[in-house]
């Protein structure tokens, strides 16, 4: 009779303890995770500060890159100004080919002045019309180029913030469990 009561205090006592020892394990293993989420909050920190410095640099690069492609294209509103300018005078002298000059020449010297006019003003045309498509092509480029590295930055930063946001909604849970079991475990009785 006393070996059953020794076993049954032995037992009651286990199941006494056994709500303090889950209250302290649970404890404890929210302990840990909430620290492993500050850990994590604080490197998603991180890596949300850098990626904000790279999008504020993009967008640096963005204003730069912009303000290079108006002056492309003020370089542009300029070589087509010239372009306009070798359109009429050639549509004003008529037409530009030798034909034209050996038809028209009062004597070969005036054949020759015409053939040498003719071949500056094509020289000069074809220089001007290769300006303005690559003055052209320029300004496309870096507002693609700058408008791309900008959309980037923005879309790498807000998936920072996205994802320490969700580390800190991870943390309050976890604050709130913490406060939860602590909370539980000091309503324990000394004897349980």
């Amino acid at each position: 009779m006393a070996g059953l009561t020794i076993l049954g205090s032995a037992f009651a006592g286990n199941v006494l303890a056994e709500p303090a020892d889950d209250a302290v394990a649970k404890l404890n293993e929210l302990s840990r995770q909430a620290e492993q989420t500050t850990e994590a909050m604080h490197a998603a920190q991180l890596d949300l500060d850098k990626k904000l410095a790279a999008a504020k640099a993009a967008d640096v690069k963005h204003e730069a890159a912009a303000a290079a492609a108006e002056a492309a294209k003020g370089d542009l509103a300029t070589y087509q100004t010239s372009v306009d300018q070798i359109a009429a005078a050639q549509y004003m002298g008529g037409r530009t080919d030798g034909i034209d000059a050996i038809l028209t020449a009062d004597s070969p010297q005036s054949l020759i002045d015409q053939l040498s006019v003719q071949r500056v003003m094509a020289s000069e045309m074809a220089a001007q019309m290769a300006n303005f498509h690559s003055a052209s092509d320029s300004a496309t480029k870096a507002e693609a180029d700058s408008a791309k590295l900008a959309s980037e930055a923005k879309t790498a930063a807000e998936q920072a913030a996205a994802v320490r946001a969700d580390l800190q909604s991870k943390q309050s849970k976890l604050q709130v469990q913490i406060a939860i079991v602590k909370s539980r475990y000091t309503a324990l009785t000394p004897s349980q």
